[in-house]
């Protein structure tokens, strides 16, 4: 469904000047790289305002999927469209249009139609998050049963079933995924800046869609200024809900997560750094990809029995699980830069006798400061976004941000809900950030 509705919202995209399409382009995109469970919270007011059978979340749970993957699966095609210079030469040469988009088009966006296709599969496969808030324990999936299994019949038997099952099937989406083709495929680069025209109906599409992310996102920021104590909503982030309902406050929640983003990024990122030397360890680094954050919280969960008492119950477990799966996403961006980097300057350095600490602080950083940025900022989503390992292994005073919002908007009263409400606006201005900051055009 997100790869239908992405040709019509590429082609409307495609059809826009170039600052505006840069400003939607960002907005449709942003639902991509919220945490799963974020994307579920934007629409959970929605969906308590009608009283449907149980069997109907299973249809929400779709529509968010879809809102979180169609902008993306757009700026896929978008990004891999027929160059207008060899349609206009087709067309010369007497080619057709069903022609031209059978024979050159299609061909040539179909590896990055596989490649998005089964990212798209692999993410809505392990949105654990989203399933909870909209599922609302009557919806199941392999990830649902683990927690289930393991945290409430404490059946560990069982839960390690259900996790071997998750496991094959999201390896075997990254086996998929894997490359084919030497040179990258631009699955979430710059726009295609010539214009097209598009007809009437991808301009309906493209419009109705983006006014249906616009309308969610500005709901949050209602809700956040409007609902419960309204503007007090992101003063009482100090206080710990209505009738006391967590064990910490959000600002506090939020510190365990700022802090486990910095012990992530201190990790991961000098690892990456390490790692995007060699192209050759590609597959071994991406290999944690294929084990869902769920499988990754079970597993430690299990191994924590094993560990003494200050360990096992101690904050760090979690983000030592999130450097598994940070470093293989900003690895996908940092391997790239550093390999298309001009090797003749470093070594034109070396010659005049810089040493590696001078060649890296003076001319590879400044020249990869862009990748870098990227990277540290997708790794910050991702960290502070994390809810399947935490729901594990972070509780009571350790419990992280996604867990207290999930908490809040999961329990009666307006005052909970607004104020998950004021923690999500906070959250998705952060995401807007770095959406806009990927969208940035290269200097000339």
């Amino acid at each position: 469904m997100s790869m239908a509705l992405g040709f019509p919202i590429a082609n409307w995209l495609g059809s826009l000047s170039r600052k505006p399409r840069r400003i939607l382009g960002a907005i449709l995109t942003l639902p991509f790289v919220l945490p799963a469970f974020l994307i579920g919270l934007t629409l959970l007011p929605i969906q308590n305002q009608f009283s449907l059978d149980a069997r109907f979340g299973i249809y929400w749970i779709l529509i968010a999927h879809v809102l979180m993957n169609a902008g993306f699966a757009a700026r896929v095609i978008l990004s891999n469209r027929l160059p207008l210079e060899q349609a206009q030469a087709a067309e010369l040469d007497g080619a057709t249009a069903s022609q031209i988009g059978r024979h050159i088009a299609l061909p040539q966006i179909m590896p990055a139609l596989s490649a998005g296709s089964v990212l798209i599969a692999l993410y809505s496969a392990t949105s654990f998050g989203l399933i909870r808030m909209l599922g609302q324990g009557r919806v199941k999936t392999l990830e649902t049963e683990i927690y289930v299994s393991a945290l409430q019949r404490l059946d560990l038997q069982q839960a390690g079933i259900f996790a071997l099952l998750q496991t094959f099937l999201t390896l075997g989406l990254v086996f998929i995924s894997r490359p084919k083709h030497k040179v990258a495929l631009p699955l979430f680069g710059a726009l295609e800046y010539q214009r097209r025209s598009a007809g009437g109906a991808s301009k309906i599409i493209g419009w109705l869609f983006g006014l249906a992310v616009a309308g969610v996102l500005l709901g949050v920021f209602y809700r956040a200024f409007f609902t419960g104590a309204g503007i007090e909503n992101f003063i009482n982030l100090a206080g710990r809900g209505n009738r006391e309902i967590l064990n910490l406050s959000v600002l506090e929640a939020t510190g365990n997560s700022v802090r486990n983003l910095v012990v992530t990024l201190a990790i991961a990122l000098p690892l990456t750094w390490w790692l995007a030397k060699f192209s050759r360890l590609r597959a071994l680094v991406l290999l944690p990809l294929g084990v869902s954050p769920v499988v990754f919280g079970l597993l430690f969960l299990v191994l924590s029995g094993y560990l003494a008492p200050s360990i096992s119950s101690s904050w760090i477990l979690v983000p030592i699980i999130q450097v598994l799966f940070v470093v293989p996403l900003c690895y996908q961006v940092l391997q790239p830069a550093r390999a298309g980097m001009d090797q003749e300057i470093l070594d034109a350095a070396a010659v005049d006798g810089a040493g590696k600490f001078q060649r890296l602080w003076a001319i590879e950083l400044p020249i990869l400061r862009r990748p870098i940025s990227i990277t540290a900022a997708f790794g910050s989503l991702i960290s502070l976004g994390e809810f399947g390992a935490a729901s594990f292994l972070a509780y009571g005073s350790n419990e992280t941000l996604p867990l207290v919002m999930f908490r809040l908007a999961s329990r009666p009263g307006a005052e909970n809900l607004g104020m998950a409400m004021a923690a999500a606006t906070l959250f998705i201005l952060l995401a807007a950030y770095v959406v806009w900051l990927v969208s940035a055009e290269p200097d000339s």
